[in-house]
């Protein structure tokens, strides 16, 4: 990585400022956008699999195939689309 480039992902991600030879790093917040598809995914999986968040990123990294330290959807995401989903009957983002 070159110094001063920001790291995408989702929640607190790392920015790293290289400085002789010691990199600094600075947190930055980035912000994935979830697709419509992946969050109906989610919420389909939370009501099937006994309302475990867990059991949602585990199902939505085989289904999206995201190796293991990449980012995929918090749970208070999961619970945050679970709760519009029983408010609105969708799983769009409230505007």
């Amino acid at each position: 990585m070159k110094g001063g480039e920001a790291v995408e992902g989702w929640g607190s991600a790392q920015k790293v400022q290289v400085v002789g030879k010691f990199p600094l790093k600075h947190s930055a917040v980035v912000k994935v956008v979830w697709s419509n598809e992946q969050r109906a995914f989610s919420v389909e999986t939370y009501f099937s699999q006994s309302h475990s968040t867990v059991a949602v990123q585990r199902a939505f990294r085989t289904r999206y195939q995201i190796p293991p330290r990449d980012r995929v959807p918090d749970r208070k995401s999961i619970l945050l689309w679970v709760e519009n989903f029983r408010e609105t009957g969708s799983v769009s983002e409230k505007r």
